[in-house]
C-alpha cells in the first residue's frame, strides 16, 4: 500500500524519454525535445509497483495507438528487460505484483501505433538524491529531462480554461480528517490537470471541478483525505491514475472517493483507474445535498479495484440517476462483494436519511450486468 514511510524504492523520479527502435537489436536513439508520447509516474503500494501514464493523444491522431507493452529490468539496459504486460490502448495503469520491495527497477513503456511506429518511455526508481540522479541522467544519450511543472501546479490554485501538466510533482495542503469544510487542493474551471501527485497528508477536499468540463489524467492520490475529487461542474473525466485510502489514515474512516453534486452532470472514469486500500464508495451521487435532485450520470469503462470496497457506485433512484458500468476488475471478487451498483433514495439535507435499496443489476438506474465484472 502507498505509505508515508515508504521503503527506499519509493523515492521515485520520472525520467522521460521518447525513442524509436532503429534496428533489430533495439538500439536506442534520441529523438527530439518534442512533447513525449507518454509521461510516466511510478508509485509503490506495499510490495507492488504501480506504473501509470498520460498520453499525448495528438501523437496518435493520424495513426491510432494499437498496443502498449511494459518492460522491466533490474539494470538500466533495455536488452536485459523482460516483457511484463501487453496492454490495450485504453489502459494507462499497470500493477507490477512480482516486484521485490528491496530491488531497484527500470521500467520501459513501448507504444506501437497502427502504422508500426514505436515510441518508448522510461522511468526508474532511485534510492539516492533525486535531483542528483536527474542531473546525472540528463547527460545520458536518449534521455530527456521533463519540462518544469506549470506554475499553477500548487496547492490552492485555480485553473481556468486551460490544460496544465505538472510533470509528476507532489502538492498538498492539509488534512482535517473527514471534515467536509476543507478547501480543495486544486480547483478546475473548464480545465485539465495531468501528471500530478497529491501528498499523503495534504489531500484536504481533493480536486474540485467547479464549472464546465474538467479532466484529471494520471493523477496519483497518495492518501485520500475527505474526497479525491468532486464534480460541481458539467462533465468530469478521470483518466488513469490511482488513489489509496488507509483505514486509520489522515482522512478518517473509509468514505467515498469521487463525489458528484451538480445536477444534470456526468462523471466518466476510465483508462484503468486503480483504487487501492480500504474505501467506501468509488463514486456517489450526493445522497443528502441542500436542494438535492438530479439526474446525475456515471460512466465507468475500465477500472481496477485492488481494494476493500463497499461499492463502486451509489445512485439515487428517485432522482433518475444512471450509472453505466463496464470493464470492472475486482481483486478476489465474489458476488455481492463489493456491491457493484447500489441504489438509494436521495433526500434533501435535513429531511431524512438516504436509504439503500441494495445492489441492483440491469435496471434504469444501474446499467450493468454480471458480465461487466471480472475477478483477478
Amino acid at each position: 500500500m502507498l505509505r508515508k514511510n515508504l521503503l527506499p524504492l519509493c523515492l521515485l523520479l520520472a525520467l522521460q524519454t521518447v525513442v524509436q527502435i532503429a534496428s533489430a537489436n533495439q538500439q536506442i536513439l534520441p529523438t527530439s525535445t518534442h512533447q513525449p508520447a507518454a509521461t510516466l509516474l511510478l508509485s509503490q503500494q506495499g510490495a507492488y509497483q504501480l506504473l501509470s501514464w498520460s498520453l499525448d493523444q495528438q501523437r496518435f491522431t493520424e495513426h491510432a495507438l494499437l498496443r502498449q507493452e511494459v518492460y522491466r529490468s533490474s539494470t538500466s539496459e533495455l536488452a536485459d528487460a523482460e516483457l511484463l504486460q501487453l496492454l490495450p490502448p485504453t489502459e494507462q495503469v499497470m500493477i507490477d505484483e512480482t516486484a521485490n520491495s528491496w530491488q531497484h527497477y527500470w521500467y520501459w513503456l513501448k507504444l506501437v501505433d497502427s502504422n508500426g511506429n514505436q515510441y518508448w518511455q522510461s522511468t526508474q526508481s532511485v534510492a539516492d538524491d533525486s535531483q542528483s540522479a536527474l542531473q546525472q541522467s540528463a547527460t545520458q544519450p536518449g534521455l530527456l529531462v521533463s519540462a518544469a511543472a506549470h506554475p499553477l501546479c500548487k496547492a490552492g490554485a485555480t485553473v481556468e480554461n486551460q490544460s496544465i501538466d505538472c510533470g509528476g510533482i507532489t502538492i498538498g495542503s492539509s488534512c482535517s480528517g473527514d471534515s467536509e469544510k476543507q478547501a480543495p487542493v486544486l480547483t478546475l474551471k473548464n480545465a485539465t490537470v495531468k501528471n500530478l501527485r497529491i501528498s499523503a497528508t495534504g489531500g484536504a477536499d481533493g480536486i474540485h471541478c467547479s464549472s464546465g468540463n474538467c479532466t484529471i489524467e494520471n493523477v496519483v492520490w497518495e492518501e485520500i483525505c475527505e474526497d479525491a475529487a468532486t464534480n460541481n461542474g458539467n462533465t468530469l473525466t478521470i483518466i488513469g491514475g490511482s488513489a489509496f485510502n488507509s483505514k486509520n489514515g489522515p482522512g478518517g474512516k473509509p468514505d467515498k472517493v469521487f463525489q458528484q453534486n451538480a445536477k444534470n452532470s456526468t462523471t466518466v472514469i476510465k483508462g484503468n483507474f486503480t483504487l487501492l486500500g480500504e474505501n467506501g464508495k468509488l463514486w456517489r451521487s450526493c445522497g443528502d445535498c441542500s436542494n438535492n435532485g438530479g439526474p446525475r450520470y456515471l460512466n465507468i469503462n475500465g477500472i481496477t479495484i485492488n481494494s476493500t470496497l463497499d461499492s463502486p457506485a451509489g445512485v439515487n433512484r428517485n432522482y433518475k440517476d444512471v450509472a453505466t458500468i463496464r470493464a470492472v476488475k475486482v481483486k478476489n471478487y465474489k458476488a455481492g462483494k463489493p456491491k457493484i451498483c447500489e441504489e438509494y433514495k436521495g433526500v434533501v439535507k435535513g429531511k431524512g436519511k438516504s436509504e439503500s435499496y441494495g445492489e441492483q443489476w440491469n435496471t434504469a438506474a444501474c446499467n450493468v450486468s454480471p458480465a461487466d465484472v471480472s475477478g483477478f
